[in-house]
């Protein structure tokens, strides 16, 4: 039963890629295909979902929540592993 004692670790990393996924799905279903100068969506941006891949145009703000969930999630696995190697702690008998 120790094995699943420390599985919030391995949920915190499984939802930071979530939200990254989620943010990825949002852009690709609902950002312009053509730059929009009047609403600040002049940055083009690449994605694949599910093999179909499209040309979107975010703004800045788009940007950066796409690059701060991608250091949320890495941060996330980082943790993660480091606390999966960490030396168990041994109480004296």
């Amino acid at each position: 039963m120790n094995v699943l004692a420390n599985a919030e670790r391995v949920l915190a990393a499984v939802a930071g890629l979530a939200l990254f996924t989620l943010n990825d799905v949002r852009m690709f279903h609902w950002l312009p295909r053509a730059s929009d100068p009047g609403n600040g969506k002049t940055h083009a941006i690449s994605l694949q979902l599910f093999g179909a891949s499209e040309q979107v145009y975010v703004s800045l703000l788009d940007v950066a929540v796409r690059w701060g969930l991608t250091a949320l999630t890495v941060a996330l696995c980082i943790w993660a592993v480091a606390e999966t190697l960490k030396p168990a702690k041994t109480t004296p008998n």
